[in-house]
């Protein structure tokens, strides 16, 4: 049997575990299957499916977008391959091979899938830089499909209370949500896995440090779900988040007085996971690198059979690059010695998909 003679019900199944990098080269082979790249369900059931590729990307302190290339060779290095759009960015936030980003100045927001080459923008933005911008999604339980919202939040100006806003990508109409919280948000990590956006939080009464997410279906937030280990916020010297090929969390620990960094994974993470687990796949012990203001990392549990971690950080205005391979030895790459005071240079593993940027939905007239 030839794939011609394959029914479109089994040639979607085959095609929907393919990587992304893969099948975009089999784009041109017919007109079938190009329409299967503009079908928002088989691009989602593509991402559910399909094997991750992971791309390492990086927001410098040029405040560009770009890929990184590493070499764990004999030499170790690290390149900026490319700018993967010719635009400055304030904030950069990603979801489901989506990117959210605030332009350098501030004054539009635009969603955008870089491996698909589609973008979107986002109106009206509010004109600060007090606001945060999260993106997440939810499945309609009728229809099946997968709709994104934006969520931007800031504090209120008394300073106590956070003020929420949200709207669906297909409307850019802000609705204000009422919620009243008994913890307050990390800011400086959060991240969204398969829908949900998850904060690094602490309890406002006994400052304990623990995760929460946001669910979209319900606009809410969800029960706390405990770190590998619990100490008040005061006793972590640095904390961050990060996502493991849109499969699992992965969390960096520090606690002060001490260089041991840890760095945690949780199981798989999907619609039926009910309890987290953490195992813990690597310590880095180096003492060139203590405090890190403004560390991110990446997790690669494929390559030195799964442990493979890069994180950069601004320290007297330079920018150092860290792998760390399973045997735990750490290696230092020097990175761009610029420094632009305004965003830390952001590094995360991104994962290419099919997912469709949701278009303004027409009006329906009367008659229609």
């Amino acid at each position: 049997m030839s794939i011609s003679e394959l029914s479109q019900d089994l040639l979607e199944e085959i095609l929907c575990r393919v990587p992304a990098i893969s099948l975009k080269k089999l784009r041109s082979t017919c007109k079938l299957w190009n329409s299967l790249f503009i079908d928002k369900r088989v691009a989602r059931n593509h991402f559910d499916k399909a094997a991750k590729q992971s791309l390492i990307l990086m927001v410098t302190n040029k405040l560009r977008v770009c890929s990184l290339s590493l070499n764990l060779n004999e030499t170790p290095s690290v390149k900026v391959r490319n700018e993967l759009r010719r635009v400055t960015v304030s904030q950069v936030f990603h979801c489901d091979g989506l990117l959210l980003y605030i332009n350098g100045v501030d004054t539009i927001m635009v969603v955008w899938n870089p491996f698909m080459g589609q973008t979107r923008w986002v109106q009206p933005i509010a004109r600060d830089q007090t606001h945060k911008y999260v993106l997440g999604s939810y499945q309609d339980i009728k229809s099946r499909i997968t709709s994104y919202k934006i969520l931007r939040y800031r504090y209120t100006l008394c300073g106590s209370k956070l003020a929420f806003e949200i709207c669906e990508l297909y409307s850019s109409s802000w609705r204000v949500l009422d919620i009243t919280m008994d913890f307050d948000l990390y800011h400086n990590s959060c991240v969204s896995l398969k829908g949900k956006t998850y904060w690094l939080a602490f309890d406002k009464k006994d400052r304990e440090l623990d995760m929460f997410s946001f669910d979209y279906a319900t606009e809410s937030f969800g029960n706390r779900m405990p770190l590998p280990y619990q100490f008040p916020r005061c006793s972590y010297e640095t904390v961050a988040l990060s996502v493991v090929r849109e499969e699992k969390l992965s969390v960096l620990l520090q606690l002060r007085g001490t260089s041991r960094k840890e760095i945690w994974v949780t199981n798989k993470i999907n619609e039926t996971t009910q309890v987290l687990s953490w195992s813990k796949v690597l310590t880095l012990d180096n003492s060139d690198f203590g405090y890190c203001p403004g560390l991110s990392f990446f997790v690669d549990e494929e390559k030195k059979q799964g442990k493979v971690d890069i994180h950069t950080n601004d320290e007297v205005f330079e920018n150092k690059v860290y792998t760390v391979g399973e045997d735990n030895k750490v290696t230092q790459l020097r990175f761009e010695q610029s420094f632009c005071p305004k965003m830390d240079p952001y590094v995360f593993g991104y994962v290419p998909s099919l997912v469709q940027i949701e278009q303004p939905r027409r009006k329906r007239k009367r008659g229609d």
